[in-house]
């Protein structure tokens, strides 16, 4: 016969048994996620932000992103040597182009934008592409988006100006001017 202190073991044993499982569960749940998300891990990013630090600290004024704040006239781009087309090159919309008029360009998820973006890493109003005035070039800033802008391998925090055949990432969509 079963004693009282034999079924205790077996039903605190149990109960162990079933946290364990359900702390694997959610230990893989998580780990799959992170795979999926194109936003790399909160230490990832720290690591590499400190590697970055210790590369550029001492040229680290001179080198940062410039930012001017877009007015409502935008200037003329000179199209001899500067891009002409917005081209997708990877994602669900890969092989369309938008020409670059002089106008903003909208990217994100909602029906309002110059390119709609159908991803779930995608914010609604994402980033916008405009004619920066102070470098006559073409510039991309995020909006505050969640999962953030990347450019050339490097999440963007501020305005950054965009060269020709420079790749740029919104969720599962990469694009560059050309």
């Amino acid at each position: 016969m079963i004693t009282e202190l034999t079924f205790a073991i077996l039903k605190y044993g149990f109960l162990v048994l079933l946290w364990v499982f359900i702390w694997l569960v959610v230990r893989s749940l998580h780990r799959d996620i992170e795979t999926f998300s194109p936003q790399k891990s909160l230490a990832h990013r720290r690591k590499e932000r400190r590697a970055r630090k210790a590369v550029n600290a001492p040229t680290s004024a001179a080198t940062g992103p410039v930012f001017t704040p877009p007015t409502s006239e935008l200037p003329s781009v000179n199209t001899t040597a500067d891009p002409t087309l917005l081209v997708i090159i990877d994602g669900p919309l890969a092989g369309t182009s938008v020409p670059l008029t002089g106008e903003t360009i909208t990217l994100g998820r909602s029906s309002s934008n110059t390119v709609v973006l159908n991803d779930e890493f995608v914010s609604s109003h994402h980033a916008r592409i405009y004619a920066d005035p102070a470098s006559n070039s073409w510039a991309i800033e995020d909006l505050g988006s969640t999962n953030g802008t990347v450019v050339n391998q490097r999440r963007i925090n501020a305005p950054t100006i965009l060269q020709a055949r420079v790749p740029v990432r919104i969720g599962a969509t990469t694009f560059e001017l050309r």
